[in-house]
């Protein structure tokens, strides 16, 4: 066995684990989405249910705009390192 040594990565992880503004607004509309696309199924209200399929996609949209605005997860490298091939 030989020893290689070890590197650390070139900067740490966020600290926020994801609990970001944009993650709870996303979070937030879809289980608001949900409850109203799954009242508009189970009461038979083909308009309730897309007005609640279109509350999903508009909080998604929501998010992705916090998150370009500098409200979410910030980006990572495009490539993943591999930290025992160095």
């Amino acid at each position: 066995m030989t020893d290689e040594g070890y590197t650390l990565p070139p900067a740490a992880a966020p600290r926020n684990h994801g609990h970001t503004t944009a993650a709870w607004a996303l979070v937030a509309g879809v289980v608001l989405g949900t409850l109203v696309l799954g009242i508009g199924i189970a009461l038979g209200h083909t308009t309730l249910a897309v007005i609640g399929g279109a509350i999903v996609a508009a909080s998604l949209l929501l998010s992705l705009a916090m998150r370009s605005r500098g409200l979410g997860q910030p980006l990572g490298e495009k490539k993943p390192r591999d930290w025992y091939a160095d």
